[in-house]
């Protein structure tokens, strides 16, 4: 129903009369220096600037995922993850053990935690690289040939919106999509050719996916696998007859996570209990939203018309069908539940290797070209105006982005764009905006001073309110601080030093009273600061007329919050 896979030099490139041909390259050098070489480009694109405080960030990565492994550390725990004093058991924990080993190894730092998220995003690359060479007929050991389509789609997935914001924040999605989609890759190589090592590695694969965010885990493995399942029915017969193989399969991936949650529960099951329901009540279930299908096209920018087309035009091909299967397959759990975008980074794979085929036929029509590059270029276009008029220009600033930009535009609009351009325009507008351009807007800048009172006073306590702000602060100081919304005696203990945003001041203040707490202001500082998402800056109510005052008066100041440290005195 596929291609049949080649494993054959062509006559070109075969020595006549059994001479050697020292001036050609053997296809199998070609293909591993090309993927050497995209290996290292998509390393550098994706981690340029991550270890800048003003980066992209967003709540669950300053709130959990940095400060999560830092409190494990501080409390000397692995098997069950803690935060605030409290089991942080909403999720598993694979990640925030990752987080821990990268700290305890590294040290704690910015660039040590997110550069896992680019590890598994370099891992998420590579399959997409291995299936599209698996469909093209082109895959049978690492040097079987040029492996063009796989460089391709690898190329496709390196450009797309989600894959450039989501592997430079230390979070759950990057890290369990390609885990899970790592799992199905061999576990499609086991059903073609089975090994026990294969299966093994799936099976494990599969239970580190589980581990780290389960429902998505058997989300996107489970699409996967259904669709190669339903695309390619010459399967079923050796599947079924390998069913102890299957067993062992399941038993082995499902062993460590099923242990954990027994453990967990036996140690802390009322708290279990309702993470589980406060996670259900969250994702709203049988909610029918549009909102998975607008995602897609969002994370998938500025390909997703490209990958689209690619589908249509293609579709009366067996592979193309098991693509689109996949594709539908790994959105439709997200149609009946409430989603942020980032839930849907392993759907973005199909998308990448129909992308990465068809560029193997020509240039992808002028109108999808322009139609996904307009909200990019529209982007980054702002960004750059917004450092030309407040003169945020340190680092580069969009003396970086607008060459980028320049350039992408230049690749995306003309008739006759090719591949390579169009894939390396768009890793670098994404590279040049979010390694760049973004962090000299100085979006939670921490002053040094701050920094140092969490350093210099290892024991102080400190608390960050409500906000929580100052978002990097436990990042920058190495510790994990204390998050709150509702102060206890113990949270203002004489000495505290609190931190708050003005526009919970109040809050902080009236709770203080209840408690009989005197509050000492020792500091404040203003700043852009993350509201949740990593673009949305402005301070809280922040309005059009705010917007307008910033440009007019050529300073960022009228969205900035204010950012205000107290010390707790005696009662």
């Amino acid at each position: 129903m596929f291609p049949p896979r080649a494993g054959t030099v062509s006559l070109a490139d075969a020595a006549p009369h059994g001479g050697a041909r020292p001036h050609l390259v053997r296809p199998g050098v070609r293909s591993f220096l090309g993927s050497l070489l995209l290996l290292l480009l998509a390393a550098a694109v994706l981690a340029f600037g991550i270890w800048a405080p003003t980066g992209l960030t967003g709540k669950d990565e300053y709130l959990l995922g940095l400060r999560i492994p830092l409190e494990m550390m501080e409390r000397d725990a692995w098997w069950i993850p803690f935060i605030d004093g409290e089991p942080r058991l909403k999720k598993p924990p694979f990640i925030y053990w990752l987080g821990r080993a990268s700290f305890e190894t590294f040290g704690p730092s910015l660039a040590a935690g997110r550069a896992i998220t680019v590890a598994f995003s370099l891992l998420l690359i590579g399959c997409a690289a291995w299936a599209a060479r698996r469909l093209s007929g082109n895959f049978s050991s690492p040097f079987a040939s040029d492996g063009l389509a796989g460089l391709l789609s690898a190329g496709v997935l390196l450009g797309m919106s989600g894959m450039a914001s989501e592997s430079r924040r230390l979070m759950l999605d990057m890290p369990v999509a390609a885990l899970a989609t790592a799992a199905f890759c061999l576990y499609w190589s086991w059903l073609e050719k089975p090994r026990w090592t294969t299966l093994l590695a799936a099976a494990a694969l599969l239970s580190a996916a589980l581990l780290t965010k389960g429902p998505t885990a058997l989300v996107v493995f489970g699409a996967g696998a259904a669709a190669l399942l339903l695309a390619r029915r010459e399967l079923w017969q050796p599947l079924l007859a390998r069913l102890p193989q299957q067993i062992a399969f399941a038993v082995a991936a499902l062993a460590l996570p099923a242990y954990w949650y027994a453990d967990v529960k036996s140690r802390y099951g009322a708290q279990l209990a309702a993470a589980a329901e406060h996670e259900l009540e969250a994702r709203g279930l049988w909610n029918l939203s549009p909102d998975a299908a607008i995602g897609i096209v969002t994370l998938a920018l500025p390909w997703s018309f490209v990958a689209l087309h690619a589908l249509w035009s293609r579709r009366r091909e067996p592979c193309t069908r098991f693509l689109v299967l996949w594709l539908v397959l790994s959105l439709l759990p997200f149609f009946f539940i409430h989603v942020f975008d980032r839930y849907l980074i392993g759907a973005l794979v199909p998308l990448a290797v129909a992308t990465g085929l068809a560029l193997q036929s020509g240039t992808p029509p002028a109108w999808a070209r322009r139609l996904g590059s307009l909200l990019p270029a529209l982007l980054a276009a702002v960004l750059c105006l917004l450092l030309w008029r407040w003169d945020r220009d340190m680092g580069g600033g969009w003396w970086a982005l607008a060459p980028a930009l320049g350039y992408f535009l230049w690749a995306w609009w003309r008739a006759n764009a090719s591949a390579p351009a169009l894939i390396i325009s768009a890793a670098l507008l994404w590279s040049a905006g979010w390694g760049v351009a973004f962090p000299a807007l100085g979006v939670n800048a921490v002053p040094q001073a701050v920094v140092d009172m969490a350093i210099r006073q290892a024991q102080r306590p400190v608390v960050l309110f409500m906000g929580p702000q100052p978002a990097l602060l436990p990042a920058l100081a190495g510790r994990a601080l204390r998050q709150t919304s509702k102060l206890t005696a113990a949270d203002v203990a004489p000495g505290t030093l609190i931190g708050v945003r003005d526009e919970d001041v109040a809050a902080l203040t009236a709770q203080a009273q209840l408690l009989g707490v005197p509050l000492a202001p020792t500091y404040h500082y203003e700043v852009l600061t993350s509201a949740g998402s990593g673009i949305r800056f402005a301070k809280q109510g922040a309005s059009l007329a705010d917007w307008k005052a910033a440009w007019a008066t050529a300073s960022p100041a009228p969205l900035e919050s204010t950012i205000r440290l107290f010390e707790a005195g005696r009662p």
